[in-house]
């Protein structure tokens, strides 16, 4: 299994270089060149405001990248994983919502200042307390907040679904359902030894996905099952996607957030970490007005 987190290495230049997610529990890989949009979408054109990207560091070695969405002015929803690492929580954690974070890279000389000037500081990053590198899998309480140094006002923010939104919810409703990923992830993933060219940008994106399923023996109760098909059929979430949501299309309402996938580079089916549980709820009601 592959979280949908990024990687990142070093920033040179303006170019951003970046390593593949490991297995799980998720650790680097070799460098390799990211082209981080999601798999086989479309450009955001300014649909979500309130969904934004991190850059953090792990026990000493990033950059990694993730998605989320902001839940409140200082509040953002992401993956636990993307908070913690190792049992340690992030070194340090900062915040874009641009549409396109590295249009701005080669204004600064050097990352440092660019992070300092382009992004916000996290003044505080929350993974779920039983959080454990999904050492409890399939229960996996992949979700974490981060806490915003400064307040980002937007019209409106993401909206919690209602409470075992997937169990009340008829099935047939469910499959006709367009779910919408959005985030700041890979378009497609590769071998080391093929020669396809991927477009390269680093950019909010946003997809289609269909529903598939709950409680299955990799679901569990936590989880929820999506397609994901690049090149077919209307795409879906990569690496660097992780803690993205999942919206009913068209709306600010979000179901779920991006967490893992089973099948390498990014194919097959993938699954979000439910946001209609109790468990889920819980655990955000503390941090929201």
């Amino acid at each position: 299994m592959t979280a949908r987190r990024t990687a990142l290495g070093s920033l040179l230049s303006v170019s951003l270089v970046l390593s593949a997610c490991g297995s799980l529990p998720p650790t680097p890989a070799n460098e390799v060149t990211l082209r981080p949009l999601i798999t086989w979408g479309q450009p955001d054109a300014g649909e979500h405001p309130y969904v934004g990207t991190l850059l953090f560091v792990q026990q000493g070695e990033g950059y990694y990248s993730c998605s989320g969405t902001l839940l409140s002015p200082t509040v953002m929803l992401t993956a636990g994983h993307c908070l913690e690492g190792g049992g340690s929580e992030n070194d340090v954690t900062y915040v874009s919502f641009a549409e396109k974070p590295l249009e701005t890279r080669a204004k600064y000389s050097s990352t440092a200042a660019w992070l300092a000037a382009e992004w916000i500081l996290a003044s505080d990053v929350v993974p779920h307390p039983l959080y454990n590198d999904f050492a409890a899998f399939p229960n996996t309480y992949d979700i974490g907040v981060v806490v915003l140094s400064k307040p980002v006002s937007m019209a409106t923010y993401g909206q919690l679904p209602p409470l075992n939104y997937f169990e009340t919810t008829r099935q047939a409703q469910l499959k006709a359902q367009i779910f919408e990923p959005v985030g700041y992830g890979a378009q497609a993933w590769k071998p080391a030894t093929s020669n396809k060219q991927i477009p390269d940008e680093y950019a909010r994106y946003k997809a289609t996905q269909q529903f598939i399923g709950v409680g299955s023996s990799i679901s569990g109760s936590q989880s929820v099952q999506f397609t994901n098909n690049p090149g077919r059929g209307g795409g879906g979430t990569c690496y660097g996607d992780s803690g993205g949501p999942i919206f009913l299309n068209n709306s600010s309402q979000l179901v779920a957030v991006t967490s893992f996938g089973i099948v390498a580079n990014c194919k097959g089916n993938d699954f979000a970490f439910r946001l209609d549980t109790q468990v889920a709820q819980d655990f955000l009601d503390p941090f929201l007005p």
